[in-house]
């Protein structure tokens, strides 16, 4: 069985700093989707992600937003919002971001967000299953659903 996990981090260095080492340690995940991870990819800490594959979108904004999927073995494949994404293995400290595939068109809403580091998916190499990490914009959207599911706008 695959375990896969979520985790809104609200800045990587913080989180880590309160133990999230240890937190992904216990879980032992197949996959870990993080959202707001907030850092520059220069300034990702050391090690923080184990034995994890990295796939980071940043995103242009420093500080803000950030997605990232971790995977126990390489992904097959890659795609984002933005054109520049990082991707790593264990242990590989490289920096330096590559431009993925796009998934179709962004619907006009969300042009506004391409770059800003919210969307990142990856392709498993071992089973036929792609993982997405969202982060989704809270403001600026034209139309929303409330509760009950009629669409405003």
């Amino acid at each position: 069985m695959l375990r896969i996990a979520t985790f809104n981090v609200n800045g990587i260095r913080a989180t880590q700093r309160r133990g999230f080492e240890a937190w992904l340690a216990r879980r032992d995940c197949d996959v870990v989707a993080l959202q707001e991870v907030r850092c520059p990819v220069d300034a990702l800490p050391d090690g923080v992600f184990g034995e994890y594959h990295l796939t980071y979108d940043a995103g242009t904004a420093a500080g803000r937003n950030g997605v990232a999927v971790l995977t126990r073995a390489r992904p097959a494949a890659v795609r984002s919002w933005g054109a520049g994404v990082l991707t790593r293995a264990p242990g590989d400290g490289h920096v330096e971001l590559a431009e993925h595939e796009s998934r179709g068109r962004l619907a006009r809403e969300l042009h506004a967000f391409a770059a800003q580091g919210r969307y990142v998916e990856v392709e498993l190499a071992e089973v036929p299953l792609t993982v997405a990490s969202l982060y989704l914009p809270k403001e600026a959207l034209i139309f929303f659903v409330p509760r009950g599911g009629v669409w405003l706008g």
